[in-house]
This record gives structure tokens, C-alpha cells and sequence, in this order.
């Protein structure tokens, strides 16, 4: 391995950075409070799963960073301008939640009833059947589209679950209707309503009137046997760092489902079958099979030549998930996502990790595996199933958070030089870079939560973040962002 040194050295000693909605901020190092600052894996913050690369330089090795021998790729520009403080553009006006059905082949569902339940309703996890409470109906359109406006004042009820989700009511969009032989079609979509507006806007309120519409297919529903996980889907596992995309289908027993066709029933396609419209109702009620706490990624942070990196998820949950729903219990999509923004009563993360050093950082939060039974006139119960996190919960004798996957792959001269050059820019000496409001990280493969694959989104806070600071290196310190600039939207902030 070859050194260059006095590449680039030193630069201005004030920077900040100017960014949309306080994307960043910045300035002298500091370090970060939490509750896992240990340098090295502790049972306090868990263990990692991955060794060190061989080829990690030594901590010790920062007066000049590690090149290939290569010309050095070009930077980017230099971070000088003044900081602003991030501030939150208030919304206002009651919230519309939104969406698509479909039939299974893609063509429109059109004049079917979708129906609103919140998600928030208490489920016992003694096994005990509540029927969901209808917030509202709506009817799809010509397009499959459809739409609902909340009141903008909400029933005390319904105020109480928003307020427990930091200003965000939760809202499961169901269609239940029978083919004309009498097979249950099935779907649903989960939407987040921002309804705290005005003075009282919070950061998930903001982010909820921000989400993307979902498209969502109906399948048939012919399973008549509950379907229970088995305890082996129960055992925590490490999270594993992946650039693929979640695939459409998943087996909850890890075997392919790449051919897995959920409109084909007995040898029939249905996913040309359109539902009986303005038939008796199907009525639906619900319960927990089985609740289980894993261990779940909610960020990451990297630290290459001489810098440290810090990472913090303080006091609520401030994420995004992806619903996992199943139609047998066995095959199941990510349909929909569910914000949980619920207090966790903890501050937690880690502080000056590094130099060569890059980690996801992991959360227990409870899941439950939901049962959806539908009755329909003259027809027999089915069963379809929804896996949803509920809260921050720490394990008995399990950590209060811990180091996920090992990530510094992400990082240092190669990765640099795959990097878009426009996503670029400088860290000067002893400064540092937060990522905080208006910003976010996406994780695909946030936790294997029942044998399936769980992705989220994490909101960037004042008290949610992602920091690197720079050291006293003779090299310049290069970082970029994932998926953006680092004045934009970057996710996630890499280190070189």
C-alpha cells in the first residue's frame, strides 16, 4: 500500500455550510452526548457481526491518508460559507392521506370502497379479536386513485394516537370485496396523515405530507388456516449491508420466491377477476399472533483517514417503516410504510469512533405478526397477515442499542472515485459535519423481523444525526454524500 502526502493540506479553518432548510451544520469538533460512546464493541452497545478488512490502514496512520497510486480524483468544493440554523417550515390545513388499487394484472380497481382504520388502535397481545375502528371511507375513481381528508378536528381518540406518534395519525387503507365465484380479493395500503399544523408541526408531520402515493394490488385470499411463525423466525439476527433492492416477494423460510405468483389459485389466475361492486360487506377483525423484539438498523456513520464519526437516535422513534402484509403467511411484500414516532425514553448512539471505522447503528424495537380474518357472506373465514412495529423496546438483559453491520466498504479511495463528482466536497481541519434537519436515510434491509426483511427511513433531527469531524491530517479529508450533495439531501455521508 503507497502514500501520498500533502495532497491537497490544509484548508480555512471557519467552515459551515449553507443548506436548504438547515440541511447540515457545522463547525469546531465537539463531541456528541449518548449512551454508547465505547471505541470498541462492548455488550453495552453489542457486538459486530463482521470482522476489520485486512486491508484497513492502522488508526494510528493519519498524518497522510492511503491512495491506489493513482492521480487523486478531483474534489469538490471546499465547505466556507456560513451555517443557518435548520428551521421547519410549518404545514397547515386538515391532511389528506392517498393511494392506488389495483387489480393483480395492474389494471384499475375502479368503484371499490376503501376503508380507513388507524393503526394505533391497541392490539392485546393476549390474543383477544378487536374489531378495527372505520376512521372514513373512500372510493377509488376511474384510475384506481382514491383520497381522504381527515376532519380538522379529530375525534379525542384518534388526537391521542397522533400525539403519541409525535403528530402523526397512522391509517390502514382496506379493500375487501368477493370475486363473482365467491373468492375473497384482498388489499391494503398504510398511509401517515401529518396532522399536527401551525406552531404545533413537527418534524413527522412535516416529513408524513411529504410521502410518495403507493400503488397497491389486490390478491385473492383463500387461506383458511391461520398461519403461525415458527420459533426458529423468532432468533435475532444481525442485519447484512446490501446495494440490491428488496425483492417484490419474500419467503419467510429464506427459500426463493422468485417465481411466486399470488394471483394463482388452484392452477387459476385471478389477477384479471374484478370484485363484485356493492355486494354485503365483508367484516374484518384482527389480533396479534405473536409479538417478538429484534434488533433493527435506524442509521450509520463513517470515519476514514483521520476523522471520527457519531451517530444519534435521541428520545423518540424517528423513522419510517416498510409493512410487511402475506396472503398465506408464508410469501410477503413490502406494502406501504407506517411512522412510528413514539418516545423511546432514551437518548442513544456513539461518539468519536475512529479513524478507518464505519458501522450501522441498531435499535430493539417490538414487531407483532398480525392476523387479518375477514368473514364474507356465505363464504369461509380467510386469513391474511401484516408484520408492524410498535415501540422501542428494550429486551430482558438485552442491550439498550448496539453496532450493526460493518460498512467501511462504503468508504476510502475506490469508493471515492465511483463517487458522482457533483455529490462531493471538502472537511477542513478539526471541523465537522451534521446532517440534521430536512435530511434522511433510507436502510433496505433494516432488520429480519419474523423470517422477513424489514426497510425503514430515518428522519434527521436536531436529535436524530449522522457526524463525521475531521483531524489534523496532513491530506485534505474528501467525503460526498449517497445519494445527493452534501448541501442537499445526501443520506448518508461517506468518508475518505
Amino acid at each position: 500500500m503507497s502514500k501520498i502526502s500533502g495532497r491537497r493540506l490544509s484548508l480555512a479553518t471557519a467552515l459551515s455550510v449553507v443548506a436548504a432548510a438547515g440541511v447540515i451544520g457545522l463547525g469546531l469538533s465537539s463531541p456528541a452526548n449518548a449512551v454508547c460512546t465505547q471505541s470498541t464493541d462492548s455488550p453495552g452497545c453489542g457486538s459486530t457481526s463482521s470482522p476489520a478488512p485486512s486491508t484497513s490502514p492502522s488508526p494510528s496512520d493519519t498524518d497522510v491518508k492511503p491512495t491506489d497510486g493513482s492521480a487523486p480524483p478531483s474534489s469538490g468544493p471546499t465547505i466556507t460559507a456560513a451555517p443557518s440554523p435548520g428551521t421547519l417550515t410549518p404545514v397547515s390545513g386538515a391532511a389528506t392521506v392517498k393511494g392506488v388499487f389495483t387489480l393483480g394484472n395492474g389494471s384499475p380497481l375502479a368503484g371499490a370502497t376503501i376503508t380507513l382504520t388507524p393503526v394505533d388502535e391497541a392490539l392485546p397481545a393476549d390474543g383477544s379479536t378487536i374489531t378495527p375502528t372505520t376512521v372514513g371511507t373512500a372510493t377509488t375513481a376511474a384510475d384506481g386513485s382514491w383520497s381522504f381528508t381527515l376532519p380538522s378536528t379529530l375525534p379525542s381518540t384518534l388526537q391521542t394516537y397522533a400525539d403519541d406518534n409525535g403528530g402523526v395519525l397512522s391509517l390502514e387503507a382496506s379493500f375487501y370485496g368477493q370475486a363473482p365465484d365467491g373468492t375473497l380479493l384482498t388489499g391494503s395500503d398504510y398511509v401517515d396523515a401529518g396532522v399536527a399544523t401551525g406552531s404545533a408541526t413537527t418534524e413527522g408531520s412535516a416529513a408524513a405530507r411529504a410521502e410518495a402515493t403507493d400503488t397497491v394490488a389486490i390478491h385473492p385470499d383463500t387461506d383458511e388456516t391461520q398461519v403461525t411463525p415458527a420459533d426458529s423466525t423468532l432468533v435475532d439476527s444481525a442485519d447484512a449491508p446490501s446495494d440490491t433492492a428488496m425483492s417484490t416477494w419474500q419467503s419467510a423460510d429464506g427459500t426463493s420466491a422468485t417465481t411466486f405468483n399470488p394471483d394463482v389459485v388452484d392452477g387459476v389466475d385471478c389477477g384479471a377477476v374484478k370484485p363484485k361492486i356493492g355486494v354485503p360487506v365483508c367484516v374484518p377483525s384482527k389480533y396479534v399472533i405473536k409479538q417478538h423484539d429484534y434488533y433493527t438498523s435506524v442509521g450509520e456513520a463513517h470515519a476514514y483517514y483521520d476523522s471520527t464519526a457519531a451517530f444519534e437516535y435521541n428520545n423518540t422513534l424517528s423513522s419510517t417503516w416498510g409493512v410487511a402484509t402475506s396472503v398465506d403467511g408464508e410469501h410477503w411484500s413490502i406494502t406501504g410504510k407506517v411512522s412510528r414516532k413514539n418516545s423511546t425514553g432514551h437518548a442513544v448512539g456513539f461518539a468519536n469512533q475512529g479513524p478507518y471505522w464505519a458501522k450501522r447503528f441498531q435499535i430493539p424495537v417490538e414487531y407483532q405478526d398480525v392476523d387479518h380474518k375477514v368473514v364474507c357472506p356465505g363464504q369461509k373465514d380467510t386469513h391474511s397477515y401484516s408484520i408492524l412495529p410498535v415501540k422501542y423496546d428494550i429486551p430482558a438483559g438485552g442491550a439498550v442499542a448496539r453496532y450493526g453491520a460493518d460498512v467501511r466498504n462504503k468508504d476510502g479511495v475506490a469508493s471515492y472515485r465511483n463517487s458522482n463528482p457533483s455529490y462531493r466536497a471538502v472537511l477542513g481541519k478539526k471541523q465537522y459535519v451534521t446532517l440534521t434537519s430536512g435530511t434522511s436515510i433510507t436502510i433496505g434491509y433494516a432488520a429480519k423481523v419474523f423470517g422477513v426483511t424489514i426497510s425503514l427511513d430515518t428522519e434527521y433531527g436536531t436529535s436524530h444525526f449522522q457526524k463525521i469531524t475531521a483531524g489534523s491530517g496532513l491530506s485534505e479529508h474528501d467525503i460526498w454524500g449517497a445519494k445527493g450533495k452534501i448541501s442537499g439531501n445526501p443520506g448518508v455521508i461517506y468518508s475518505y
